[in-house]
This record gives structure tokens, sequence and C-alpha cells, in this order.
């Protein structure tokens, strides 16, 4: 019985490099790495033709505004792609985003509630949240499509409701450092954005847990006989993408300076659609975060473009869904070449 782990390129010794084993290597490379490979060239090409058709795109001010503002994108991204690498999906995220963003903003503009302890309680509902979608889906095995489906709006009905539909204002002056502070000229959202990356791609390629998490997502019942704890592992996935959720509803609620319902509505369409750009399998097993930060930015960077060039954002959304269903198509090919082949 075996379980399916991430597969990495063998490294030949060195008899087998004297014959054959650069050619070799070269092709087990691209095999392992042809989706983020592939959409690292669609990358530089995208930002080749952006330099050409929009107007300060390559300006210094402009890039360090592209990767403020895809910071939260990535932050929410990386819990996602824990996520989609087993199997599962959540829709929820913009919603408690939104909610994230009406509570804090409650707690600290009209309770008077220090705003470490108001960050600590909406932390703290990020983690209730993903323990009861995690619930519902291991206790009653609900798809997690439903569940979070249904938490999308009702999550949102619930910042609606709390907030009675205004802007709450305004936070307190030390909110405003989690935007518009900086550290050696580079915002804070980047250096949030850096550190969660740098400790989920440790835990992915480095931990038990990262590996339990590829192998459930390739095949669950071998990883269950194999005795790895699915059901937790399920729960886990969850929890941690609604904390990075609230992370990230955090820092929009610094950048507006104040909580609004309708802060993050549609962002889990963009995490999504960066998770599965950057090649992360939507049927699970298989991608990595370095993949992830390739999707998210690709995708920030045609937003970004799209704007300075004065574009309609509609054209982003036919753009974007174009890019998310030609990316699942491609996963899908991989798998059943993965299957005929017995890999």
């Amino acid at each position: 019985m075996t379980v399916e782990t991430p597969r990495q390129p063998a490294a030949p010794g060195p008899a087998a490099s004297d014959r054959a084993g650069t050619p070799a290597r070269s092709v087990s490379i691209w095999s392992s790495w042809r989706s983020e490979i592939g959409v690292g060239v669609g990358l530089v090409l995208l930002t080749l033709l952006l330099s050409v058709l929009a107007p300060n795109f390559l300006s210094g001010t402009n890039l360090s505004l592209l990767l403020q503002q895809m910071s939260v994108l990535m932050i929410v991204a990386v819990g996602q792609t824990f996520v989609i690498l087993t199997g599962e999906i959540d829709l929820s995220v913009g919603s408690t985003i939104g909610l994230t963003t009406v509570v804090v903003a409650m707690l600290t503009a009209q309770q008077n509630v220090p705003l470490p302890l108001a960050i600590l309680i909406v932390l703290a509902m990020g983690v209730l949240i993903g323990l009861f979608t995690g619930a519902l889906r291991v206790i009653w095995e609900i798809p997690s499509f439903i569940i979070t489906l249904g938490l999308l709006t009702a999550l949102q009905g619930i910042a609606f409701t709390l907030s009675d539909g205004v802007t709450i204002s305004p936070m307190p002056e030390g909110m405003a450092a989690l935007w518009d502070g900086s550290l050696l000229g580079i915002p804070t959202p980047v250096w949030l954005m850096a550190l969660v990356v740098g400790v989920g791609m440790w835990v992915l390629r480095q931990t038990r847990y990262g590996r339990h998490l590829y192998a459930m997502g390739g095949n669950n019942e071998a990883a269950r006989r194999y005795g790895i704890n699915v059901r937790v592992l399920r729960v886990s996935v969850f929890v941690i993408v609604q904390s990075l959720a609230v992370l990230g509803g955090l820092l929009y609620a610094s950048q507006l300076n104040s909580g609004n319902a309708t802060v993050g509505r549609m962002l889990e369409l963009d995490v999504i659609a960066g998770v599965v750009v950057g090649g992360v399998a939507l049927f699970g097993g298989r991608g990595r975060l370095v993949g992830t930060l390739i999707g998210v930015l690709f995708i920030s960077t045609l937003a970004n473009g799209l704007t300075l060039m004065g574009v309609s954002s509609y054209v982003y959304l036919i753009a974007q869904g174009l890019f998310v269903v030609a990316a699942v198509w491609f996963s899908a090919v991989q798998q059943r070449r993965g299957a005929r082949h017995g890999t």
C-alpha cells in the first residue's frame, strides 16, 4: 500500500549522471514544475506587455503598491492552498474578512475595547468559524462546498446585522500601523505576507503535517489506513484558512480605518483563482505554495495593469474566469495522465 506524497525529482548518482542523468533530470524537473513554470512564463509575458501598454506600471511606487495590495490576497491564499491540497474548498473567506472589519471596529470604536484585546477576540472568532466548518465536514460529512457556500451568506448577514449596513469608524490610531507602517522601506503588509508564506512553505515541505496533507489529498482512504488522522487534519485546515482570513480582515480594517460588511465580498474568487492558476490541483494532493505565490502575483498584476490602463473591471472578471477554467482543465488533464500511467 502506498501513500501519494509530493514528488521530488530524484538526484541521479554519479554513474547515471555521466551517462544520461542530466537529460533525465531535466525531464523530471519539467514534469514536476511545469505548472509553476507555465504560469511564471505567463507572468513575465504579462509584465512585459503591461510595461508597454500601462503608464508607470514599472515605477517603484506602483510596484510597492502592487505588493501591498496583493498581501491580503496572498495571506488568505496560503490558507486556501492548505484547504485545497486536502481536496476541500472554503468559499466563506471573503465574508469572514468583512465580518472581521465590522467586529474589530465595533469593539474599538463603539465599546472602547483595547486594540490588542480586540485583535485576540477576532482571531478567536476565526478559529471558532474554522472549527464549526470542520465539525460539519467531519461529523456530518457535508461537502465543504455546501458548508462554506452557506457560511458565505450567513457570515455576511451577521456582519450587516451587527453594523446595520453602515460603516463603523474611526479605528484607534494604533490600527493604522498595520497597513501604513513600514520596516526598511517595505510596507508592513508585505512583511506579514512574507512571514505567512515562509511559514507555510516550511510546514508543507519540512513537516510531517505537510506530508500528511498531501497524502490525504492524494488518496484520503489510503492515508486513513496508513494511520493518518484525516478528520483532525480536515478540521485543522479550515481553522488555518479562517484565521488567515481574519488577519486579512484586520489589514483591510487598518487600510480603510473603518469596518464595513461589504469589505472582502467576492475576494474568495480571487483567492481560488490565484491558487488554481498557480498549479494547485483543485482535486487535492498536488501543488506548491511557490505556485500559489506566482498565481496570486499574476492575478494581482493583471488587475493592477488593467486599472492603470483604464479598462473596465468587467474585463478583469472575464479574464479571471477564463484563466481559472483553463487552469482547472489543465489540472484535470494532468490527473488523467497520471492515472493512465499509474503515477
